[in-house]
Order: C-alpha cells, then sequence, then structure tokens
C-alpha cells in the first residue's frame, strides 16, 4: 500500500492525452442535439431533487430566480412576465441519480416531468451511469445529457471530540489540523485512537489530558449514496494509490468512491452509520457521538450550528479541523501548512469557501473535459507542494437534458423553466455572484463557459 508522505503534483504526460480528446478540445461544443423551448418565463412550476451538498446554494438560487430584477431571472419583469416557482427536495446524490435510471433496479424510483426536472449530484455520472439514463429516453440520443458543474463547495472534516477532552494546535489555535497521512489513516482504519491523530506533531496538536490519547475514534459514514462520500474518498485515493482490504474485496479509494462501492468502507473500521439521508443529519449524528470525526459540504454543516457558532467551535469538543494543503522539505526543514475550509474559519456567520485557487485534474484527460456532455467523473482536485487553498474543494452538479422531449411525462414548459433556471444559476452576474457570501465558490473561470454553453443548451 502506497502512502504519500509528502504531496505531489500529478502532472499529464502528453503522450496520455488521446487524439479523440485533443480533437474534442479543439472545437468544444455544448450538446450534440438541443432541443427548442418558449420564450423566456413562459414555463411551468418545477422541482429539482438530489445532493444535500446543494441544498443551500439552490435554496438561495430558487429564491432569487423569483425575485431578483437580473436579466435572466424571471421575477414578472423578463421575457414573457411570468413567474415559474422553482423548488428543490434536498435526498441524496444517489437518490437523485436512481430517480433518473442510474443504478436503480424498480421502475417505481424512475420519475421524470416538472416533480423531477433536474437532478443534482456531488458525483458526476460516468460512463455507465450516463448510458442507464440515456437507456430511460425513448430513442437514445447520445450528447443529450449535461453534467452541469455550477458551484465549487468545501468538503470539510469536522470532530466531536471524546468526552471532556480538549484540544490545542499552533496551526489552528482551539481545534486540530490534520495531515494527508493521519487523514487518510483515520478512514482506512489505520489509525484508531485520538493519540494517534495527534502523533505526527507536525502541527503542533495537542489533547489534554493525556488520557484522551487512549481513546478510539469513531468514524461516521453516510448510510446511503453520496456525493460527499465520493469526493472524499477520491482525495484519499491522491494521498494512497493503493489497495484496501474491504468486505466487497481489494478496493482502490478510487473504486470506492463511484456506484455501489460508494458505502463500502475499509473492513475493520469504527463506524456509526447515519440514519437519516443528508449531510444534516451526519451532522446530528457526529454530535451525539463524542470521539467521532464525520464529513460534509462547509454550507450545510455550519447551517446545523453545531460546529460553529455559540458554544461550539475553537476551544470546545466540536469544530472543524483544517487540512494540510502544502508540504515542503524533511526533517529539521520539514514545513506543513495547512487551511480551514471557510474564509472566515470556524464562526457562526456565512462567508466563501476557500475554493478560489483549487488547482484540478481530469485523471488521463485534460481538465476542464471538452464539454458538459462528456463524463466529469474523474475530476478531483490535484495535491500540490504548494495548494494556494482549502485542498479538499470540488463540484456540485446539476444533471439536466438537452432534448427532454425524449422522456416521458415532460413538456415544452418545463424544459423552458429549466433552461431558464441552470441559465440563472450559472450566470457570472447572476447564480455565481451569490454563492461566495453563501460558504461555496463560483466555478474557475476555465469552466465558465462550458458551464453557460450547457446550459443554453437545455432544450425540448
Amino acid at each position: 500500500m502506497k502512502v504519500l508522505s509528502a504531496r505531489r503534483l500529478r502532472l499529464i504526460p502528453a503522450c496520455a492525452i488521446s487524439a479523440a480528446a485533443l480533437l474534442a478540445a479543439v472545437s468544444p461544443g455544448a450538446a450534440n442535439a438541443t432541443g427548442k423551448v418558449g420564450q423566456q418565463c413562459s414555463g411551468v412550476a418545477i422541482t429539482g431533487q438530489g445532493a444535500a451538498i446543494e441544498k443551500v446554494a439552490q435554496d438561495v438560487w430558487s429564491n432569487a430566480f423569483h425575485t431578483s430584477s437580473n436579466a435572466l431571472a424571471c421575477d414578472g419583469a423578463q421575457g414573457s412576465k411570468g413567474t415559474p416557482v422553482v423548488t428543490y427536495d434536498s435526498t441524496s446524490s444517489g437518490a437523485g441519480l436512481r430517480s433518473w435510471g442510474a443504478e436503480t433496479k424498480s421502475p417505481t424510483e424512475l420519475s421524470f416531468g416538472p416533480g423531477n426536472a433536474f437532478v443534482t449530484t456531488g458525483e458526476a455520472p460516468n460512463a455507465k451511469q450516463q448510458g442507464e439514463i440515456l437507456a430511460q429516453e425513448s430513442t437514445n440520443t447520445e450528447g443529450t445529457l449535461e453534467t452541469l458543474p455550477v458551484a465549487q463547495f468545501a468538503l470539510t472534516v469536522y470532530a466531536n471530540l471524546p468526552t471532556g477532552c480538549t484540544a490545542n494546535s499552533t496551526a489552528a489555535s482551539g481545534r486540530l489540523v490534520l495531515n494527508d497521512a493521519v487523514l487518510q489513516g483515520i478512514y482506512a482504519g489505520t489509525i484508531t485512537k485520538w493519540g494517534e491523530v495527534v502523533g505526527a506533531k507536525d502541527g503542533g496538536d495537542t489533547l489534554s489530558p493525556e488520557s484522551c490519547d487512549s481513546d478510539p475514534i469513531v468514524v461516521v459514514i453516510r448510510k446511503e449514496k453520496a456525493g460527499t462520500t465520493n469526493v472524499l474518498k477520491k482525495f484519499l485515493g491522491l494521498i494512497n494509490t493503493g489497495t484496501l482490504t474491504t468486505p466487497s474485496g481489494s478496493e482502490t479509494w478510487d473504486q470506492l468512491s463511484e456506484g455501489t462501492l460508494n458505502t463500502v468502507w475499509p473492513t475493520g473500521l469504527n463506524t456509526v452509520k447515519t440514519t437519516v439521508e443528508g449531510d444534516a443529519n451526519e451532522a446530528e449524528t457526529v454530535a451525539a457521538n463524542p470521539g467521532s470525526v464525520g464529513f460534509s459540504n462547509l454550507a450545510e454543516l455550519r447551517v446545523t450550528s453545531l460546529f460553529s457558532g455559540s458554544g461550539n467551535g475553537a476551544g470546545t469538543a466540536k469544530f472543524w479541523v483544517e487540512i494540510e494543503n502544502s508540504h515542503k522539505g524533511s526533517g529539521k526543514k520539514e514545513k506543513v501548512t495547512y487551511k480551514d475550509p471557510a474564509s472566515n474559519g470556524d464562526v457562526a456567520a456565512t462567508a466563501a469557501a476557500d475554493c478560489a485557487s483549487t488547482v484540478f485534474t481530469n485523471g488521463a484527460e485534460p481538465f476542464p473535459p471538452p464539454s458538459v456532455t462528456e463524463t466529469w467523473n474523474n475530476v478531483t482536485t490535484s495535491i500540490t507542494l504548494k495548494e494556494k487553498t482549502y485542498p479538499i474543494c470540488n463540484f456540485a452538479y446539476v444533471l439536466a437534458f438537452t432534448k427532454y422531449s425524449l422522456l416521458t411525462g415532460t413538456s415544452e414548459a418545463e424544459a423552458t423553466t429549466v433552461n431558464n433556471y441552470v441559465k440563472y444559476a450559472a450566470g457570472a452576474k447572476a447564480g455565481q455572484a451569490l454563492l461566495k457570501a453563501n460558504d461555496y465558490y463560483a466555478v474557475p473561470k476555465d469552466v465558465t463557459k462550458k458551464l453557460e454553453a450547457g446550459a443554453a443548451a437545455v432544450g425540448y
């Protein structure tokens, strides 16, 4: 098992870039088949569902879509003067994907039409999942399913110390910091006691009293397939490229991140599972179990007020940790730095996710992918020697179709509202501008044009 002791930049050799990828990069486009839409704001009320990581963003966007005077909104002054209502049901990435045919074995889970007009996910569908969704069309048409990267979010790791224990760190006063090896070790089950978390000492971590060192670490995991699980496991796969022993066999972190293996963890991990879908229940479960750790989207975690704000945060038992973002030198010259997921730290007030300069990779292919009709499932952060911001940032996605007419129960009016809404969310001066104040961050400039083109291509 190979675990990196220092951070490494993954460089993609020119020979690894396929001719097809190069050709696509020369002329990136939106969808291969684009449907039509009605006049702006003339559509019907719609509901979307899926990833809990998007709940805060979707609530902000749907409210602004109805009330903003922005040219891309529908407050009664734009286009047809209509005010189609958009609502969002925060379930999970897995539930959203299943509702459109990915990995579902029950036809009763399938739903198209205005009550399930768009799906959100923190786990971009891979080629197999895309194929399963496209198979629901009356005529399977390649290039009609879009994976739209609509926001950046910060995956936040947090702790509820054992009863009676307190923490301190020279890097994050009143809290703990986790380097790459310790973070991976906790979730691999090789670091099992709280004393081992602070054993490296490179962040100046301490626990008081010393008896806390022998307390076991409880790892809270999601009962359901979740986008946050996907993002965390892909990041752990950058640290440890080897295989792990699991109840289903021997797999890498990358293999464990997708599909049915998303809910599978290494054998022997001391876990507690959530009982309800969503990030909020993960936070509630960690808060109810002293000695435990969990992971959630920053925006969802801050809303709970369980690990920040009055009575929580730095200096208490419940706080989110800082994660290693830079590692250079060795021995006496070794220097490790850490970053907080939030631009304003572990406090009650919302701010921006610290994702302004995230370095992304796309497996063996160039980043970003040529268009939003390509697969985005290999997109993840890069482990670099000098990361400038928080290291575990990734994209939240909206899935939509360019030809809703190929799906049972849909209408041009539904497609029109989806088109209008995702164009608003994608707009640099519209939905994207609202993210920074609500614990997310806008997508990078090299992704914006692909996002806007894809949003405009949604149709019937």
